[in-house]
């Protein structure tokens, strides 16, 4: 197998995977949530105040009872899933906040490992090539 059929195959799979991580990263055109779906989300997107590191969906603690009631009744007054959790940023911080998949940051810190890795595969081959036509040449 030459080097430009592998180069071929190595950049088709590449991009068949970047192709992949992306169309993942992309909502689908799913039903929308029930509202259990919902409370159970945000349940688990949220962090107990008072517990050891639970989100409020894992911890048996009263407050957590009381949290997840507070949630189950903000969803039901029409509230979005953003408001309930701005709500809880607000009264607590940024970092009882469990579920940042949705923000453009973690996006990028999916696709920015994979681009760089993409492009250092392609400096070092481009690096080795070079240097094998360099010792061809001398030869």
């Amino acid at each position: 197998m030459t080097d430009r059929t592998k180069n071929i195959i190595f950049g088709a799979i590449g991009a068949l995977a970047l192709v992949v991580i992306v169309a993942g990263l992309l909502p689908g055109d799913s039903t929308p949530p029930t509202e259990a779906e919902r409370v159970d989300a945000l349940a688990s997107a949220i962090k107990c105040p008072f517990c050891n590191g639970e989100s409020l969906a894992e911890s048996q603690s009263s407050v957590a009872a009381e949290y997840r009631a507070l949630i189950t009744q903000r969803v039901a007054d029409g509230a979005t899933d953003e408001e309930v959790i701005d709500e809880f940023a607000a009264k607590f911080g940024d970092s009882y906040i469990l579920d940042t998949s949705t923000t453009s940051w973690s996006i990028a810190l999916w696709i920015v490992p994979i681009l760089a890795i993409s492009i250092g595969a392609g400096v070092v081959t481009w690096m080795y090539r070079s240097a094998r036509r360099r010792s061809e040449v001398v030869q």
